[in-house]
């Protein structure tokens, strides 16, 4: 009856699945939020109403979305739905805390010009090893090229590594 105690959304991302991790941030916002305050229920049948616990997960959830570390690696938007990327939509994250000092990320679809385009700066002493970046093209579609890492179409990311502070991803999609 407590959603927020279970770690399927995490286990979801860490195993590259956007789709199920989104349901269930979905799925469980949706069945908790209280309508009239916009606080949080502690469980599904409205009991124990402005629980700081269950609005606790909701941001580290929302936090899991848009940026995670696993080990010497940060991974960035590996949870993001696709229409956060439609074009004109811009993604900015600035001196955020993360594990390896303070992140700032810009993400801007630019499908007009048929580009997503991701600048990354995390240059503390304590950087990542290697930064995994998700920029999935709100139809589907595969890059043709890509600047600044390696491509996985299948997970739709960008690997940079090494990372040496300082980012910019470019992918460039078929005109349409």
């Amino acid at each position: 009856s407590q959603p927020y105690y279970s770690p399927h959304p995490l286990v979801h991302l860490q195993r590259g699945e956007p789709a199920a991790f989104l349901k269930a941030y979905y799925n469980t916002v949706a069945a908790l939020v209280d309508r009239q305050t916009y606080t949080f229920w502690e469980h599904l049948y409205e009991v124990s109403p402005y629980k700081t616990h269950e609005e606790g997960w909701f941001l580290m959830q929302t936090r899991w979305m848009l940026y995670r570390e696993a080990g010497t690696t940060l991974n960035l938007l590996s949870g993001i739905p696709r229409c956060y990327l439609e074009q004109g939509k811009r993604i900015r994250l600035t001196n955020v805390a993360s594990y390896f000092g303070p992140l700032s990320l810009q993400a801007s679809s630019e499908l007009a010009e048929n580009r997503i385009v991701a600048d990354i700066r995390c240059d503390s002493d304590h950087k990542p090893a290697c930064v995994v970046i998700r920029l999935p093209h709100p139809e589907r579609q595969t890059a043709e090229s890509v600047q600044g890492g390696l491509y996985d179409p299948a997970t739709e990311s960008v690997r940079v590594e090494p990372f040496t502070g300082r980012a910019q991803v470019i992918l460039t999609f078929a005109a349409q």
